[in-house]
């Protein structure tokens, strides 16, 4: 690549950072804040935008393709062209965690908080064909395979509630195990790192990083049996096997609890809205169907209530905004959760603070 092709895309680039910065800041902001995020089942978000060096020999190696003659990537169009100039790494404990997060993503793209440009890429990875919990079999062979994560091309949708400049850019999540995390930045740094400087490594130390793997593999079965022994003694040293704990999509909501919110708030909210809800009745010692509990607890006072300390707070009415209106009904039930638990008082002054917070966070992704 010729140096006035190289000066015109860092220029381009040094322009466009901030935005996948703020970009980056939302994403992260928006799952931390998110009451109905798996948060029990995420341990780390970071994020990373791509550095100057590795984009220009990106580029290059892209323009040497063949199939790509016809459309050389330029200053013009290497934002679209590299889909992975903003990476979210989003990092589990365990193998189950995975699936609850994945299905979290999902609903997102399902309220058009975020868009996938393509199906979800199974990157290679170390993780064994064994269902997490079963004995490994004789004779199974533990192979590398490889850089391992689950990878999402992904743009905010249009209900995301951010600024029109960071719609479009492009967003690569990467799903992944805290084992996978170790594998990719070990092999990464001592193996990959050395490598691309062109430091040909011995083939015994080849050998050692894909036997490193191995253990990984076994590991990660190893780590997820061992949790859901430590989870299944808890429950029977409590004695109390709670029958409704929400996991995944997997329970049924009631639809007569969908209506009378629907009748409430004049809505109806979504399935990771009714999905958390349900979770929260549970999580605060009730039983009993949910549509029963809100009945007894949410009354016209409460919600007149809630009204009054939002349109204080934030200066609007709660439940018109389309982006907010599931977390306006989120805050507004935890509100009286809050009230049932731990009184008034406190109930109020915890509203409060949701409601400074999620003003604040409006103030810097909208401008």
């Amino acid at each position: 690549m010729r140096k006035r092709q190289k000066d015109a895309i860092l220029i381009s680039f040094f322009k466009e950072k901030e935005k996948y910065e703020k970009l980056a800041e939302y994403i992260i902001s928006l799952i931390s804040e998110d009451p109905s995020a798996p948060k029990e089942n995420l341990h780390t978000i970071k994020y990373r935008i791509k550095e100057k060096a590795r984009l220009l020999e990106k580029i290059d190696e892209e323009n040497k393709r063949p199939e790509n003659k016809a459309m050389v990537i330029t200053h013009k169009n290497y934002q679209k062209k590299i889909n992975d100039l903003l990476g979210i790494r989003l990092i589990c404990l365990r193998l189950s965690d995975i699936d609850r997060v994945k299905i979290y993503l999902d609903l997102l793209v399902d309220e058009k908080i975020l868009k996938f440009i393509r199906e979800p890429d199974h990157k290679r990875s170390f993780i064994l064909p064994v269902d997490p919990g079963k004995k490994i079999p004789d004779g199974l062979e533990l192979r590398y395979s490889g850089y391992s994560s689950i990878h999402y091309q992904a743009v905010l949708g249009e209900n995301s509630g951010a600024g029109d400049e960071l719609k479009g850019l492009q967003i690569e999540f990467q799903l992944r195990t805290i084992l996978e995390e170790a594998w990719g930045e070990i092999d990464h740094k001592y193996r990959y790192m050395f490598s691309r400087s062109g430091d040909e490594l011995p083939d015994y130390i080849h050998t050692g990083f894909y036997s490193l793997s191995a253990y990984l593999q076994a590991a990660a079965l190893q780590a997820e049996h061992l949790c859901r022994q430590a989870e299944a003694y808890r429950l029977l040293k409590t004695r109390k096997v709670k029958k409704k704990v929400v996991e995944g999509l997997q329970e049924t909501i009631p639809s007569s609890f969908s209506g009378l919110l629907k009748n409430t708030f004049g809505f109806k909210p979504t399935v990771r809205t009714l999905t958390y809800l349900e979770k929260r009745f549970v999580e605060s010692g009730y039983t009993g169907l949910p549509q029963n509990i809100f009945k007894k607890i949410f009354t016209n006072e409460r919600l007149a209530e809630f009204k009054i300390i939002f349109m204080d707070v934030l200066k609007e009415e709660p439940f018109e905004t389309k982006s907010k209106k599931n977390i306006d009904v989120i805050n507004a039930i935890n509100f009286v959760l809050s009230i049932e638990t731990q009184g008034k008082k406190v109930a109020k002054e915890g509203l409060k603070s949701v409601l400074r917070r999620k003003k604040k966070r409006s103030r810097i992704f909208l401008k």
